[in-house]
């Protein structure tokens, strides 16, 4: 019977402790990114990656369109990041990067589907070199685990004084300080 007041009791207390804390404050709906080409959460389809196709050469996956909503006043640039959250690099604590492109005009709404892959782009946005190319690279993550590919769009205050031989460290060390907002979409694939 103590043991049943005495939980009865932590309880009260508890709830009490609780009523009298106030609520966090919750951030108001930002920047939010979407794809014509995926749901997000949604399965990336096959011309965004670099499944085997029949004659069993990879094809050159092409890069899904992307548009985003909800862009802070202030914004001068845009930095992309897609990445595999379920793989780690060389032993290490770092996970797959499949596309870097930063100094993405502010004005900017949208990326095109099949992105060139260049190091820069007509309009200013730069793309560094990303493990073996420039430019979106498609997953490929092995059956029969989902892989998680997270796309995100940053917004800036300002543009970012770097080349296309920066690499993400370089990137983010480089955003710090400046970010308005941030959106992003999830897409999943195994081959």
């Amino acid at each position: 019977m103590k043991r049943i007041l005495l939980a009865a009791g932590l309880l009260a207390l508890a709830g009490t402790a609780m009523a009298q804390t106030p609520p966090l404050p919750i951030k108001a709906v930002g920047m939010t990114l979407s794809s014509s080409d995926f749901q997000d959460g949604g399965i990336l389809p096959d011309q965004f990656t670099s499944k085997v196709n029949v004659a069993g050469q990879p094809p050159k996956a092409i890069s899904p369109a992307l548009s985003w909503t909800g862009t802070p006043a202030g914004t001068q640039s845009f930095v992309l990041i897609m990445h595999d959250l379920d793989v780690q690099v060389g032993k290490g604590t770092t996970d797959n990067l499949h596309w870097l492109a930063f100094n993405i005009p502010g004005t900017a709404t949208s990326l095109p589907q099949n992105v060139p892959t260049t190091p820069t782009l007509a309009d200013g946005t730069v793309q560094p070199l990303n493990r073996t190319a420039y430019g979106f690279q498609g997953p490929g993550a092995p059956a029969p685990i989902y892989h998680h590919y997270v796309f995100e769009i940053w917004a800036l205050d300002s543009k970012l004084a770097l080349t296309d031989s920066a690499s993400r460290e370089d990137v983010l060390k480089a955003m710090d300080g400046h970010v308005l907002d941030k959106g992003m979409a999830v897409a999943r694939f195994h081959r």
